[in-house]
């Protein structure tokens, strides 16, 4: 397996054999020794540096490992001194080597302790073995006062890299904790306003356990007498014990409601919590909470709570902005029917007045008139009765872009395919057939999003050149199908909740899927690299909720 080349792998692997090539230069020019000898032992010294240059890259995160091989390395340059000349041995500056080696890799301790001990093992060979001169312990000491400063000087630089180093991995993993919080708000954000909020529950348990990397978590909400409220929901857990834990945490309703700040709560046969009630001003009361592992420590879970408290203030802005929307559709609704009630009075029931009072004075009062009266008075009788119709036209074409000529769903969707088509130079063909007219709102909603997700999950992931939607709409059903020539992904990454899958995101998919299945409807995509993707989603439609 090819170990993969890191800044300080590169940087080792230069110094260590450029020290190499200039060490061995240098005792290649040494007058001790025979040059076959010397011959010999660089090439036993170029495969010793590339054996353990192999090992640094391939184990640089094994840190037993490392601190073994390192040792040994030192060992053996303290034996390749003993055979090349002792203290005049141009090999006993390659000790920086290992040095190196464990100030970029290992921690302070070690890297004194090798020091240390390379210098007592150094001082007391030079001592026993290359001492001609009888020289005290301390003397020899003190001729390799200059040796022994600019290792420990290189140590010391080593450290402070080496502590650079990890304030910078330190800050790296802050900057990309900080953008997947950013991420994952965005991505929250798309998919909370992309579903309904019966969903909304489900959204918010399933980012909980993507939030902190847990595998079970929950969001549960007190909707004991709101029809329209989001549903509690659960990630991890099956049917039958959702339903068991929902029905626990009903049972500390009351106790919820009064909380501020997360808390842990243990319940028997499912273990510990770590909870947070989602704080809001609107009539819900609601808690977010993951299952907390046993062996989890503090650290941890000062994190986990951090985490939950992100999502928690998250999950207040998408109810209270449901509980505002809610308001101002039920404001629209009663707006648009004041100002057609008032259009019908104002207009047409002051006409449709007029001919019942006219007709009614005309019967009483026929028989006395000629005919010459009586035909005025159904001429007058008529033409009111003409104007009422055309009053009444008036306002169902204000009501209807069918009848007035506006923009209808049908071309508002071609604009924005027409657009995306020309901004990003890809060929989209649309094709549709059936009504457009009495598909009900919320599935042209619905149905809107799902094309523009899935278009813009083509052009941005997939790369394609080429997409084609088929819309086909009945009385019964709904079938939208979406096919592009991208780059196409693995889907069995898609079932495994993996979010760089190629040709469309994860999350694009988790929000097509959450509408289809809001609806009663089915999703299926099919896709295989190089090959491009196809998605299909059928939605059951019934009759009655067309022609509404």
């Amino acid at each position: 397996m090819k170990a993969r080349t890191t800044a300080e792998g590169r940087m080792i692997f230069v110094y260590r054999y450029a020290s190499w090539a200039f060490t061995s230069l240098a005792y290649a020019l040494h007058d001790s020794g025979t040059p076959g000898h010397k011959l010999a032992l660089i090439f036993f010294l170029f495969f010793f540096v590339t054996v353990f240059t192999y090992i640094y890259r391939r184990y640089r995160k094994h840190g037993t490992v490392l601190k073994v091989f390192i040792a040994v390395e030192a060992l053996g340059i303290v034996v390749l001194q003993f055979l090349t000349g002792g203290t005049e041995s141009p090999y006993k500056w390659y000790v920086m080597n290992p040095i190196l080696a464990a100030g970029v890799y290992l921690n302070a301790l070690y890297c004194w302790s090798l020091l240390v001990s390379y210098i007592g093992v150094q001082l007391t060979l030079c001592y026993v073995f290359f001492n001609v001169n009888r020289f005290s312990f301390l003397e020899v000491l003190l001729q390799n006062t200059n040796m022994i400063l600019v290792l420990a000087l290189t140590t010391m630089a080593m450290q402070v890299i080496g502590t650079m180093k990890r304030e910078l991995m330190k800050a790296n993993e802050r900057t990309n904790e900080t953008m997947d919080h950013i991420k994952s708000l965005y991505h929250i954000m798309e998919t909370a306003s992309h579903n309904k909020a019966v969903n909304m529950g489900q959204v918010i348990s399933d980012y909980a356990v993507k939030l902190t990397k847990q595998s079970k978590a929950f969001f549960w909400l007190d909707n004991r007498e709101i029809e329209d409220a989001p549903e509690s929901s659960q990630t991890g857990w099956t049917a039958e014990e959702e339903q068991q834990l929902f029905q626990k945490l009903a049972v500390h309703r009351e106790q919820f409601r009064f909380e501020r700040d997360p808390f842990f709560r243990s319940f028997p046969e499912w273990g510990d919590f770590l909870m947070i009630t989602v704080p809001m001003t609107t009539r819900f009361v609601a808690a977010i909470g993951v299952k907390l592992d046993p062996e989890q420590g503090m650290e941890r879970r000062r994190w986990l709570v951090q985490q939950l408290i992100f999502l928690a203030e998250l999950s207040a802005i998408f109810l209270e902005r449901y509980e505002l929307e809610r308001v101002e559709n039920q404001l629209l609704v009663t707006n648009e029917q004041n100002r057609i009630a008032n259009e019908m009075h104002d207009n047409v029931s002051q006409s449709l007045f007029g001919i019942v009072y006219a007709s009614h004075s005309l019967r009483q009062t026929w028989h006395h008139l000629g005919k010459a009266q009586v035909d005025e008075q159904i001429e007058l009788i008529q033409e009111s009765a003409n104007q009422a119709v055309r009053e009444l036209k008036l306002a169902i074409h204000s009501l209807s872009s069918k009848k007035s000529g506006g923009p209808t769903w049908m071309a508002t969707v071609k604009s924005h395919l027409h657009m995306l088509s020309r901004l990003n130079n890809v060929q989209i063909e649309l094709h549709n057939t059936g009504d457009q007219y009495t598909l009900p709102y919320p599935y042209q909603k619905a149905l809107f999003r799902m094309i523009s997700e899935s278009v813009g999950n083509a052009i941005r992931h997939g790369q394609a050149k080429q997409i084609r939607v088929y819309l086909a709409l009945t009385l019964q059903q709904i079938e939208l199908t979406i096919m592009d020539d991208g780059i196409g992904f693995r889907t069995e990454k898609l079932a495994a909740g993996g979010e760089e899958i190629g040709a469309e995101g994860g999350l694009g998919m988790k929000n097509m899927e959450y509408l289809a299945r809001s609806l009663g409807g089915e999703f299926s995509v099919s896709s295989a690299v190089g090959k491009g993707t196809e998605i299909v989603i059928r939605i059951p439609v019934q009759a009655a909720e067309r022609m509404q």
